[in-house]
């Protein structure tokens, strides 16, 4: 059997990794489909965002991005930390999933399922025949198969955000770290002073 099997037998099987993932990106193409040209209306824009966004698990891709850190929070603070950074990640999956969906070839190669957790492999091409490499790794939680860390090219999002959090509490604060999420939040809705 190919590695592709270790996640569905079937194309057809919505509640494996890969099938979610395939139908997923096939409502985003839909959904693109209804733009007449390169911009979104914004009801479009809005719809796009939302369904993209429904294949993360953000509470656990904001504990792993805190890492040692999170445990030294309040539950309040917690809270607070999530919806910041699953702000921050929303905004930025929308150009760069808007990117890979207009470009209507994500090919999945592999995938494989190990006790409740999963992972996908998909080649993205680019122009001058480079392509990237997104390995989706997802886990169940309630009935349901989400993501909760994409590694693109070799590199875990939430291994980066984890030493890049870490690295900048370290040397200023939790607090302070959670002003500049607020800026950044700021700046990608446009509402930055």
């Amino acid at each position: 059997a190919s590695a592709q099997d270790d996640v569905s037998t079937s194309q057809n099987a919505p509640s494996t990794p890969l099938a979610i993932l395939q139908a997923h990106d096939a409502r985003s193409r839909e959904i693109l489909a209804l733009s007449s040209g390169d911009s979104l209306r914004p009801e479009l824009r809005q719809q796009f965002k939302s369904h993209i966004n429904t294949a993360f698990d953000f509470a656990e891709l904001s504990r792993l991005s805190l890492g040692i850190h999170w445990v030294e929070r309040s539950p309040d603070e917690r809270a607070e930390f999530t919806r910041l950074f699953s702000d921050i990640i929303k905004e930025q999956n929308f150009d760069r999933f808007l990117e890979y969906y207009r470009k209507d070839n994500i090919a999945y190669q592999e995938g494989k399922i190990d006790t409740g957790k999963a992972t996908v492999k998909a080649l993205i091409p680019l122009e001058q025949g480079d392509q990237i490499e997104i390995i989706y790794h997802l886990h169940r939680l309630e009935n349901q198969w989400l993501i909760f860390d994409l590694a693109i090219d070799g590199a875990s999002t939430t291994d980066g955000n984890r030493r890049r959090y870490g690295r900048y509490i370290e040397k200023h604060s939790y607090a302070k770290l959670i002003r500049q999420l607020q800026k950044q939040l700021d700046r990608l809705m446009g509402t930055a002073n």
